[in-house]
């Protein structure tokens, strides 16, 4: 996602003791806007996409310095900050208090913004830090919290020339904000597959139980550094605080919150149902698709934010499953009776990077699906017979006649 600020000159007129002194430059004033458009390639354009947040939020908060004259130290520009919202009548982001760009050659603006919902704003907003949370008073996760934070705008004088940006209608020029997601993505998805085909059995599966442990507190501490070059964004990099890792991004505090995702067939009112039930009825493994039999994917447990965090050995997944077995005699797809075998599954509550090695980590701005899949088609029930030869007890040689 891609923003970018548009922020026009204003009139200087400067006076010293009784003489009136008037700047020569006759720009029109013009109050900053933010106008949002999508400054990176894309190889497809959305008609329906009104502006580069869309699904996201229709307003973000901001917080700016000016650096007047150049000054080392720059001031609140924007005071205790500014809320931008989206006015799709013009269309453009704009703060309820208009802003100028100053005249100074040597002047420069910061620009800092972020979103976050359910009121988990940063604890900390600086031009050089940008923190959520501390080790000893983390942030809990929520499975509908949304983070996000932008590049910071760095020595902005003026509207960035958008001439190389594919923009979208209503977009001029502005400083870009390129935002980034803070937190994790988590779903599910599951199958049913085998190798094995059958032309004369049927299928279910049921779903009947499943937990995820995961982590949820934790904290963010996201630190800059001046570039040498004027008018540019800066990423924002995990700084010393947090202990861990670029990609993970959070830290865990020292005493980790688990929460418990858990789906059951039980309908105590405690019980937590994130992860969804499922039935899969009448598979019969006798289509071919990419050298598998295998069933339609079905999500098992739908988008949800999570706290990144490296897997270990605090995340764990169990589940429990039915599988029913019916014979078809007729090869008709429809079964002869009831079940001949039903019997549950219990997959024991294990390590999930243990059961997926592939995935160690769930790492900010990455959303992690989970492919699981069941294989119910076993070994058929063959016989094997034998007949035990005949065991052989043969006399001597005995004359009966004449008697000896």
């Amino acid at each position: 996602m891609k923003k970018y600020f548009v922020l026009a000159a204003a009139a200087l007129v400067a006076l010293t003791a009784c003489t009136k002194m008037e700047s020569t430059d006759s720009t029109p004033a013009k109050k900053i806007s933010f106008n949002v458009g999508t400054y990176k390639a894309v190889t497809k354009a959305d008609p329906t996409t009104k502006h580069a947040l869309q699904g996201e939020t229709e307003s973000f908060s901001s917080k700016a310095w000016l650096h007047a004259n150049g000054a080392t130290t720059g001031t609140d520009f924007f005071g205790a900050g500014e809320t931008i919202t989206y006015d799709s009548s013009v269309p453009e982001w704009a703060p309820a208090n208009e802003y100028f760009w100053p005249k100074a050659a040597e002047s420069y603006i910061n620009f800092v913004s972020w979103y976050a919902t359910n009121s988990k704003n940063p604890t900390t907003v600086t031009e050089t830090s940008l923190q959520w949370g501390t080790t000893s008073a983390p942030v809990t996760i929520a499975k509908d919290d949304n983070i996000l934070f932008a590049d910071e705008a760095w020595k902005f004088s003026s509207n960035n020339n958008p001439a190389t940006y594919k923009t979208v209608s209503g977009v001029a020029e502005g400083v870009p904000t390129l935002f980034h997601h803070a937190l994790a993505k988590l779903q599910f998805n599951m199958k049913l597959k085998t190798v094995t085909k059958s032309e004369r059995s049927i299928w279910d599966v049921e779903i009947q139980t499943a937990s995820l442990k995961i982590g949820n507190n934790g904290y963010l501490d996201l630190v800059n550094a001046a570039p040498s070059t004027d008018a540019t964004t800066v990423a924002w990099k995990v700084g010393t605080a947090a202990a861990t890792s670029d990609i993970v991004g959070w830290a865990r505090p020292s005493s980790p919150t688990l929460e418990t995702i858990v789906e059951t067939s039980s309908t105590a009112s405690d019980v937590t149902k994130d992860f969804k039930k499922l039935s899969f009825e009448g598979f019969a493994p006798k289509t071919l698709t990419d050298g598998k039999f295998e069933s339609a994917s079905q999500v098992f447990l739908a988008e949800r934010t999570v706290l990144p965090q490296t897997l270990g050995e605090t995340v764990k997944f169990a589940m429990t499953f039915k599988i029913s077995i019916f014979h078809d005699a007729n090869n008709d797809g429809n079964k002869d009776g009831a079940a001949y075998s039903e019997e549950i599954v219990t997959i024991s509550e294990t390590n999930l990077s243990s059961l997926v090695s592939t995935i160690t980590s769930w790492n900010m701005n990455t959303k992690v699906v989970y492919n699981v899949t069941i294989d119910p088609v076993g070994k058929k029930v063959l016989f094997d017979p034998a007949v035990v030869d005949w065991a052989e007890n043969t006399s001597v040689d005995t004359q009966i006649y004449p008697q000896p």
